[in-house]
């Protein structure tokens, strides 16, 4: 057991302190929308309020699979802040690679994004045994829409229930030597990645990020650090679609960015 006293506050605490500071500010934009920091936190209590009542014991695994979106950011933020660890799923990862990673990391819960992945969420919620709850953003023919579900839960503050030495990740290799394989994270251990990456990356004292890589994955990590430096995060699906599909979009987007995955 590490003392809490000298332990970083975990990552889902630091978050609801960065939206915190700048409430009026804009926090998630994306092509018709956007959402502010006081937004986006109340959205995060929403999404807690609908995890918590399933019941999870700690440490249960929730699984997504999503294009960029502020919506399942939030999410994960919430499963975290509920005693709950996260998995992402690669959004170009094969289907095998995938219900490989359900399996192995023994997910409870599947978030997927319907708007971009629906087929495949459809085969990962029939293939993959673990699993317990489905959901999707945005209407499909399996499992249950969670943006509905938040809007029916009501507004709730959001609250940090995790703790140091509770599973904050399972995040996954990219098996170049064969499998991937699962790299667990306390969140003692995952606490300072923010803090060290403001002190070594020359990000901007006003940044402006775009992600364009996935922000399942490395592109992820930028987001807390802008975040903390009360910047807009601009969301793209452009790595999700045929590479370079958009590229005047995509330039348009960038001329807009300072700081850059």
């Amino acid at each position: 057991m590490s003392d809490p006293l000298y332990a970083f506050p975990t990552v889902c605490c630091q978050t609801l302190r960065a939206l915190a500071r700048y409430p009026s500010r804009v926090a998630f934009s994306w092509p018709g929308g956007s959402i502010t920091y006081a937004g986006a936190t109340e959205l995060i209590g929403r999404f807690q309020k609908v995890f918590m009542q399933l019941g999870l014991e700690p440490g249960a695994r929730v699984a997504f699979l999503t294009a960029n979106r502020a919506d399942t950011w939030c999410a994960g933020v919430a499963a975290q802040l509920s005693r709950l660890a996260i998995t992402w799923l690669h959004p170009l990862g094969s289907l095998d690679d995938q219900l490989f990673q359900i399996e192995d990391s023994e997910a409870r819960i599947l978030v997927i994004d319907a708007d971009t992945l629906r087929d495949r969420g459809g085969d990962l919620a029939t293939g993959a045994s673990s699993l317990k709850n489905v959901f999707t953003l945005g209407p499909a023919s399996y499992g249950v829409d969670l943006l509905a579900a938040v809007d029916h839960a009501g507004t709730a503050t959001p609250r940090c229930l995790a703790g140091p030495d509770e599973i904050a990740t399972l995040n996954y290799t990219g098996g170049t030597t064969g499998k991937s394989k699962g790299a667990l994270r306390y969140h003692r251990e995952y606490g300072g990645f923010a803090n060290a990456i403001l002190s070594d990356f020359e990000i901007p004292d006003n940044p402006r990020y775009l992600t364009v890589a996935p922000i399942s994955h490395v592109a992820g990590t930028k987001v807390l650090p802008s975040l903390i430096r009360g910047a807009p995060c601009t969301c793209s699906r452009a790595s999700i679609r045929t590479p370079c599909s958009r590229p005047s979009s995509a330039s348009a987007s960038i001329s807009r960015c300072s700081c850059r995955p």
